[in-house]
């Protein structure tokens, strides 16, 4: 077998996912802006890119503020998935953190135009993608009977 030489490589994009939990079980949940190349007018967590040399909790941390005006603390890593983002399907590598809400008042950036708070619950049997069902069942963890 022969190895693409590395100059010819097409690379995955990576981005880091932020699902942000607040006292009570509630996660923030985000509405991308109609003019986002991917995903338009879809609910989401917030996601972003990382920067050259920043590491993905480091950016996770930067893209939840920029994006929401909140600060949080990273609790762990949830979950790695594959997508193809926008219309030229770029492959792309997702990291989705579990992240709670430290302080801050919301503010949206102009990525997304709407916010709403959903209990952890609702989104394991909701309407979302999949990515989003198994984060929502990492956070809320196994039921107890």
């Amino acid at each position: 077998m022969t190895l693409e030489a590395a100059g010819t490589r097409q690379g995955f994009l990576v981005c880091v996912v932020f699902v942000i939990e607040r006292p009570g079980g509630e996660v923030l949940l985000l509405k991308r802006s109609r003019a986002k190349d991917h995903a338009p007018g879809e609910w989401e967590t917030g996601s972003g890119g990382i920067l050259s040399g920043e590491s993905p909790y480091v950016a996770v941390v930067r893209e939840a503020k920029e994006e929401t005006g909140l600060d949080v603390e990273v609790v762990d890593i949830i979950d790695a998935f594959h997508f193809y983002r926008g219309a030229e399907r770029r492959e792309t590598i997702g990291i989705s953190f579990h992240c709670r809400l430290r302080d801050g008042a919301l503010t949206l950036s102009d990525e997304h135009e709407d916010s709403k708070w959903v209990p952890v619950a609702a989104l394991v049997d909701g309407p979302y993608p999949e990515w989003l069902r198994r984060a929502a069942l990492v956070i809320r963890g196994p039921v107890t009977r």
